[in-house]
Order: structure tokens, then C-alpha cells, then sequence
């Protein structure tokens, strides 16, 4: 089974900004013309300039209208503390959420700070990854947004699989060493891949995933913004081109998360 582990939607079709289509039927529709077969639904528990808020209930809604296509992951405010943790607790016993998104950038904090450590352990005893951001630009202070600020978190929860959203952006180089320095260390491939394909980088970038190992690789994209199927067509031109095995394709694109998330 083939799994984009990171994808948006919103109920406003223009949500994330009039470049893009963020309705659930533009991703399902993504979905059946690829090969990709399922989407984790990451919403993101903020409100800014930048960013429209999509909260947990319309993410369990479209989840439940489309179970066979769309995983849903919950967002909670981190900076709340304990609140946060027992927020997370509910809405996972509700929902059935498969995840926790968290989005440093958008919802202002740094992930080295212990206000959010509890959320991240609770999603550790409830048996859940924790998505969290790691590109770096608006709005928040860019010293909040260093990747290797989340060897801290790591350590900060060992029981708890933290998924490294976008491999670090530019800095994936730093991803690969939080993922070298800690068990519980994932990458993503959202995004950055698609961005570095055909430039001089994506061959470091390659070298990356491959010194990280197949076994902690997850394929995603970052729809809208990157469309499933694309990314998806761009990411197996590249793992062709840099010799990843059939059975390293298969844990990148499906087994690896599929293992997260317990399916």
C-alpha cells in the first residue's frame, strides 16, 4: 500500500491562500489518478496571516465520509501544557485520530520549549506519532524554528515517534543528524524533495535519506501546495535515480507508516 503521510485540506476551498485548491475533493481526486492510495489529514491548530485554521471535527468528518482514503491526525495548542495533553487524550479516544500535528511556525513555539513536552509524551502512551514542522520561514522567530531544537523534544520523550515534517527544508543535513541521534527519529520527505528536484541538492539530498536508512524514510507530499500525485511521480523518479532498492521503495512509500500508525 502506498501512503502520503502528510496532506492539507480546509472547508474553505482557497484555505491555504487562492494559489491553491485545499477541498477534500481535489485530494481525493489526487488520490484515485496516482498510485497513492491513502492520505494522512494533518490539520494545524492555529490561526495568522498566514494561515487559516482547520480544526479536528471537520478532520474526523471527511475522514469518516472517506474512511478507505483519508487517516486522520489531531492538532492542539502545545503551549497549553497539561490541557493539551488531556485535549489530545479526548479527542483520540473520539475520533480514532492515528496522530498529532504539531506546527512551530504557525503556532509559536520552539520545540526545545518543556511547555509542550507533555502533549508529546501523552501522544507517546496513547500509541501515536507526532508530526512536527521543520522548514524554516514566517512568522515566527527563525531561532524557534531550527530543526536540531527537536533533539531536545526527542529526548525529551524516547517513547514517543517523532515524525521530522519536510526532512529539515535546507537544513535537511540537520534532520539526518537528529535522526542518527535518536531512535525515535522518522523523516519526511514532503515538500523538500519535490523542491530540490533538479537542482544540485538533490543528489545531497538522496545521500541523506540513504545514510538515514530506507527503514526511517516516509514518503509525503504537502497538499495542496504539493499535489499527492506529483510529488509522488517525483519522488519515485528520484529514489530510481539514486538506486533505492524495490524493498527500501516499499518501506519509504507505505510500510514505515503503516507501522506508526499501527495498520
Amino acid at each position: 500500500m502506498i501512503i502520503d503521510a502528510h496532506v492539507h485540506v480546509h472547508p474553505d476551498p482557497k484555505g491555504f491562500g487562492e494559489k491553491y485548491d485545499a477541498s477534500v475533493e481535489v485530494l481525493i481526486n489526487n488520490l484515485e489518478v496516482s498510485p497513492v492510495e491513502k492520505a494522512c489529514v494533518l490539520p494545524i491548530a492555529a490561526d495568522d496571516p498566514f494561515l487559516r485554521n482547520v480544526k479536528n471535527e471537520f478532520v474526523a468528518e471527511i475522514c469518516e465520509k472517506y474512511p478507505d482514503k483519508l487517516i486522520g491526525f489531531a492538532s492542539v495548542d502545545p503551549k497549553k501544557g497539561d490541557e493539551a495533553a488531556i485535549e489530545l487524550e479526548d479527542l483520540v479516544d473520539k475520533y480514532d485520530f492515528k496522530g498529532l500535528k504539531l506546527h512551530p511556525r504557525f503556532q509559536g513555539f520552539s520545540p526545545d520549549d518543556p511547555k509542550i513536552f507533555p502533549v508529546v509524551k501523552k501522544a507517546g502512551e496513547l500509541g501515536i506519532p507526532v508530526a512536527i514542522d521543520s522548514y524554516i520561514w514566517k512568522p515566527t522567530p527563525l531561532k524557534w524554528q531550527m530543526p536540531l531544537l527537536i533533539d531536545d523534544l526527542a529526548k525529551a520523550a524516547p517513547e514517543t515517534t517523532i515524525i521530522v515534517c519536510h526532512s529539515g527544508g535546507y537544513r535537511f543535513m540537520d534532520a539526518l543528524f537528529i535522526c542518527k541521534a535518536n531512535d525515535n527519529i522518522y523523516l519526511d520527505t514532503s515538500a523538500t524533495l519535490h523542491w530540490l528536484m533538479g537542482t544540485p541538492f538533490e543528489a545531497q539530498f538522496a545521500f541523506m535519506l540513504k545514510s538515514a536508512g530506507a527503514n526511517r524514510i516516509i514518503f509525503s507530499s504537502d497538499h495542496p501546495e504539493h499535489p499527492t500525485k506529483d510529488c509522488y511521480v517525483d519522488t519515485k523518479l528520484s529514489l530510481d535515480k539514486f538506486g533505492f532498492t524495490e524493498k527500501e521503495q516499499e518501506l519509504i512509500f507505505g510500510e514505515n507508516i503503516m507501522r506508526l500508525l499501527g495498520i
